[in-house]
């Protein structure tokens, strides 16, 4: 049903709705109660779904209760985000308490589940933690929380010590990326119980080397903001994580990835500190053709080769010709790389897979 009575006194008046609700042919209905709204719009948010949730935003029709519904679909197997605009605001559906936790960006989350399970599904498997831990930052002389994920066996290994992967988000995101809608956690169980990946620990710090996103100015330069971050992630990240966890200290037990802003980050940072870092990915990467030489260059110069140097992108993302650029450039440098070009664009469902890929080929 759309609508449940409340059947309480002090309440009476309120309509309750059910929403999302996923049906069996894998279309999405979503509901949100506004009588007085003059028009309530549906927004899809991911950009895989094309033609699906990234068509221009969607008129809901109104019922005799004042709740407004719109079904949507079908729908391929994936996670969605999506919010509604209500009379030109664009608001979360408070039904779901699925939300994104984006930085820039409202919206919440819908699974639309497949026949087979999806690499980031809750399989009945052993589970990790994750943790929210706050540390100073003497940097910004304020606290700052990352997320930390402890593999399943963690609690109970005696005095076992683990590999590290620093896992960042991208700009606008937040440290909350990674678990919140990139499901790493559910991604790292379910490759660890099937012994294709090695217990790691995994760190999710916030990647601006500032208080918050500027929403006058977007986000501190590209360059300094790099700059800034790999001083806090070195100074103040780093150590946090090495003195409260039982984790492996060298750079073959070490790897930097990131999406988008942070697969810039982690490719500029790792490749800058091979001493440290003996593990690099990046996703999607925000990288500037003009720089690959001052910041790749110098750091691939001198130092150790990495491990691993793996850089992918969809064929649909915006930033699919530069990370192209990129891999040419490498492969005129001569530098041991994997290349791992797909189709899909700008989001999730490409970085659930690649995180997958790159999960499966550290500390071996």
């Amino acid at each position: 049903m759309a609508t449940i009575s409340d059947p309480t006194n002090f309440s009476r008046n309120r309509t309750y709705v059910v929403s999302p609700v996923v049906n069996e042919d894998r279309t999405a209905t979503f509901r949100f109660a506004a009588p007085n709204a003059r028009e309530v719009h549906f927004h899809g948010l991911s950009s895989s779904a094309r033609g699906e949730f990234i068509d221009p935003p969607k008129s809901m029709s109104k019922n005799d209760e004042g709740v407004w519904e719109i079904t949507v679909g079908p729908v391929q197997p994936n996670i969605y985000r999506y919010n509604f605009i209500v009379d030109g605001a664009a608001v979360n559906d408070p039904n779901n308490s699925e939300v994104s936790q984006n930085e820039r960006t409202l919206g919440n989350f819908v699974e639309v589940p497949g026949d087979m399970p999806a690499i980031y599904e809750r399989d009945d498997v052993p589970h990790g933690n994750v943790t929210m831990r706050w540390y100073r930052s003497s940097a910004q002389a304020i606290s700052r929380r990352m997320y930390v994920y402890t593999p399943p066996e963690y609690q109970t290994s005696g005095d076992r010590h683990y590999p590290v992967l620093y896992l960042l988000h991208g700009t606008g995101g937040s440290e909350a990326n990674w678990t919140n809608e990139g499901r790493a956690n559910f991604i790292l169980d379910n490759l660890i119980a099937c012994d294709a990946a090695v217990p790691m620990l995994v760190v999710m710090p916030y990647g601006r080397a500032y208080p918050q996103v500027s929403r006058e100015s977007g986000s501190i330069g590209f360059r300094e903001n790099i700059e800034l971050f790999e001083n806090e992630l070195f100074t103040d990240v780093v150590p946090e994580v090495e003195v409260n966890y039982r984790v492996l200290s060298d750079r073959n037990n070490r790897a930097i990835a990131g999406l988008s802003g942070g697969g810039g980050q982690s490719l500029a940072i790792g490749l800058s500190n091979l001493d440290k870092f003996g593990w690099i990915a990046g996703f999607s990467s925000a990288i500037r053709e003009s720089e690959f030489e001052d910041v790749y260059g110098s750091g691939l110069a001198n130092a150790p080769s990495p491990n691993l140097l793996w850089i992918g992108c969809g064929d649909l993302d915006h930033l699919y010709d530069v990370n192209r650029a990129l891999l040419a450039w490498m492969d005129q440098q001569d530098v041991d790389h994997i290349a791992h070009l797909t189709g899909g664009g700008h989001d999730f469902q490409n970085w659930r897979r690649y995180l997958h890929d790159v999960a499966r080929r550290l500390f071996k």
